[in-house]
């Protein structure tokens, strides 16, 4: 079996606010832009991260009958690296960022990690290597 990689897709509620999101304070390359449709794609490094609207996968693959919101623990986190985290911290925070975690040092794997939240209530981790 050969898989590769596509891209990551967030199933989100307001996609609208998470394509800002991630257009204008997390700076990511517009690659698809059809956000009326319910559909957005950023290039990120050498990733794509796409956006979906929730309702409609829950509508592809039947489970529109689910609750859409429970309270959980976080089942995923998107890890993005950045070359100096003290200064990625401090535009987001400049942009009205509130952080689910301040920045803070992991000696077991030599770096600095912070993380933060789009506005679907997505976790991202934003890391710098010390190595």
């Amino acid at each position: 079996m050969n898989i590769q990689t596509a891209y990551t897709r967030l199933l989100v509620r307001d996609l609208e606010a998470c394509f800002q999101f991630y257009r204008d304070v997390m700076g990511f390359e517009v690659v698809m832009d059809d956000v009326r449709d319910g559909y957005a794609e950023f290039q990120v490094a050498n990733m794509r991260l796409a956006l979906f609207r929730r309702e409609e996968m829950a509508e592809i693959i039947h489970t529109s009958e689910k609750p859409p919101e429970v309270e959980s623990q976080d089942r995923v986190v998107l890890v993005f690296t950045v070359p100096d985290l003290d200064e990625v911290c401090d535009k987001l925070k400049h942009n009205g960022i509130v952080f689910a975690s301040q920045p803070m040092k992991n000696a077991n794997f030599n770096l600095k990690i912070a993380y933060i939240r789009d506005p679907g209530g997505n976790l991202i981790g934003l890391f710098q290597s010390l190595a």
